[in-house]
């Protein structure tokens, strides 16, 4: 009987974990490793046809000014459940320099308890001619507060460009 029992967790653990929604906007921070900044990052995840696509917003601080990078992001999960984003265009940025080549691969958890969801886990970017590889780690929270979301505001701006559609 307990062969049985492990057997079917066994079977039915991804099916839980792919029938999660991780639709909506997700907000918090991202962590350098090397340079121990901490920066505000906001995903917003879509369904469409069964495919998940979405938009990831960093913003930084660079000697008083305030910096963003809009990109489209690929989503999808790992085999062990892990939720994979990766950079796929960059749609809008005004960073004087910023290196368009630069790709962010995130590999992160779902965590629902009793009150929050949250995506948590670690990132991961490309060695480019310009810019050295930089590793740390995300935590994302599910927020309703669309309103506030500059992310949001620019894919409502543009929202004749982008594919997007909100549920609220």
């Amino acid at each position: 009987m307990k062969h049985l029992i492990s057997a079917v967790a066994a079977i039915c653990f991804p099916i839980i974990i792919f029938c999660q929604d991780i639709t909506g906007l997700w907000s918090g921070t991202m962590a350098n490793d090397s340079s121990k900044q901490s920066l505000t990052y906001e995903v917003f995840i879509s369904k469409d046809k069964g495919k998940y696509s979405g938009y990831s917003q960093t913003c930084f601080l660079v000697d008083g000014e305030k910096y963003n990078v809009i990109k489209k992001i690929k989503v999808n999960f790992a085999k062990d459940g892990k939720l994979i984003l990766l950079d796929a265009a960059l749609v809008q940025n005004n960073y004087p320099s910023l290196d368009k080549n630069v790709k962010q691969l995130n590999v992160l958890d779902l965590v629902n308890n009793t009150t929050e969801s949250s995506l948590d886990g670690l990132f991961v970017t490309n060695l480019t001619k310009s810019y050295a590889e930089v590793t740390g780690h995300i935590n994302l929270k599910r927020t309703s507060t669309f309103a506030e979301s500059s992310l949001m505001r620019y894919l409502h701006k543009g929202s004749d460009d982008n594919d997007i559609t909100v549920a609220k």
